[in-house]
């Protein structure tokens, strides 16, 4: 079983576009840019209180790269599950075909390798190199492929310049898992920043028992407010938008 950590990670999971042909230069508008920002979510599992996530977003102007990275601050009962010391942090490039990991690493914060890893996404090569658990890792690269943190990105990326996220593949450890992803509606919620109207979407494994439901708010450029994982049609994890801030000069 994951990581209590890991488990809402892989929660906040959207999708990117399949990739476009790399030989074809059509004229497009210059994209809208992700704004830089700092999220806190409240975390439950099974409606016990798991502490808080912390998610940021930072630009480097110099190169236009962006890192985005997780950090827990668990309750007492969750540091059995997830210590404080745990991160995860990706760093990305937008690309002709969207928004794409370059680099990603995590540590649980614990002895031992369980559910650390580290690797390089090489476009150029159309590989994906590291390890994880202290294996080492080499997959194939094609376009449209992300690992989880970049997921909810993409997404946010793609809404922004008005295009609809799809099916996505993810690097997820030492494979490539393909999920399913549909828009399943809207809704208004009551949260801590006040009223917002959100538009659902799903996404699943293929052959899991797992859905992860998330609301994406249009008016805070499409960053999530809500996400439920949800198995066997039980919601077992929730993560609860509480604090938001952006930088408005990026």
């Amino acid at each position: 079983m994951k990581s209590f950590f890991c488990l809402l990670l892989s929660l906040i999971g959207c999708t990117v576009a399949s990739g476009q042909d790399s030989t074809q230069q059509p004229t497009v508008p210059q994209p809208t840019m992700l704004q830089s920002y700092v999220a806190t979510y409240s975390a439950s599992f099974r409606g016990i209180d798991g502490g808080t996530l912390r998610m940021e977003l930072r630009r480097d102007p110099a190169t236009g790269h962006y890192t985005f990275e997780t950090r827990a601050n668990p309750t007492v009962l969750a540091s059995f599950f997830v210590s404080s010391n745990a991160f995860e942090r990706t760093t990305l490039e937008v690309a002709a075909t969207g928004l794409r990991p370059i680099g990603w690493e995590a540590d649980d914060g614990r002895s031992g390798v369980k559910n650390d890893g580290k690797l390089q996404f090489n476009w150029q090569e159309h590989n994906v190199s590291g390890s994880f658990e202290g294996k080492p890792v080499s997959l194939p690269l094609a376009e449209g492929t992300a690992e989880l943190q970049t997921i909810q990105l993409a997404a946010m990326f793609k809404m922004q310049n008005s295009q609809e996220p799809t099916a996505f593949a993810v690097v997820n450890g030492d494979k490539i898992q393909e999920y399913s992803y549909a828009r399943v509606g809207t809704e208004t919620l009551d949260t801590k920043l006040g009223k917002l109207d959100t538009t659902i979407y799903e996404s699943a494994r293929k052959g899991s028992s797992r859905v992860s439901r998330i609301w994406h708010a249009p008016s805070l450029g499409f960053v999530p407010v809500k996400a439920e994982q949800i198995r066997k049609g039980k919601v077992e994890t929730v993560l609860i938008l509480i604090t938001l801030k952006r930088d408005q000069d990026q």
